[in-house]
């Protein structure tokens, strides 16, 4: 194949770029276990009033519910936290569990049994980053030098 070769990104940016994202999946990952931990170890259960249902890909519910103090509060509902069967829709009273520590923090419906499913999987993003950036950056320092070397 003739004509000319795409440019290739320079190793730092790409290094620094891809180690900024695995950091942020790292925190997040943390967030959502962090959050999910409370929830099991000193959540309270009382009911919440569903006050939307986001449409798109991804539904998630915003609950609207009052503290001991008599705060209001709006959290979503964790995803993968909120059941399916049925479906909350908006107006419907959900049972819920929150962190008493911060109530705005998502919450978890009730009638669905503790789970990790989304720390797992922002888990298994920052393992498959954390291994593939050097791989892809090892492999983009040695085209570097193979360019190098062809234009010399």
């Amino acid at each position: 194949m003739t004509g000319r070769r795409r440019p290739l990104p320079p190793l730092w940016l790409f290094v620094g770029g891809g180690a900024a994202v695995v950091v942020a999946f790292a925190v997040a990952t943390f967030g959502v276990w962090r959050n999910d931990t409370a929830l099991e170890e000193r959540g309270v259960e009382t009911s919440g009033r569903v006050v939307a249902v986001s449409d798109g890909k991804i539904k998630r519910v915003r609950v609207e519910f009052s503290t001991p103090d008599g705060r209001r509060v709006e959290a979503l509902v964790g995803q993968g936290d909120e059941a399916r069967d049925p479906r909350p829709r908006v107006n419907d009273t959900v049972p819920i569990v929150y962190d008493p520590d911060n109530p705005t923090d998502d919450v978890r419906d009730s009638r669905v049994e503790p789970n990790h499913h989304m720390a797992y999987t922002l888990l298994g993003v920052t393992i498959f980053g954390a291994v593939g950036v050097p791989l892809a950056a090892w492999h983009l320092a040695r085209e570097h030098r193979r360019r190098r070397a062809a234009s010399s």
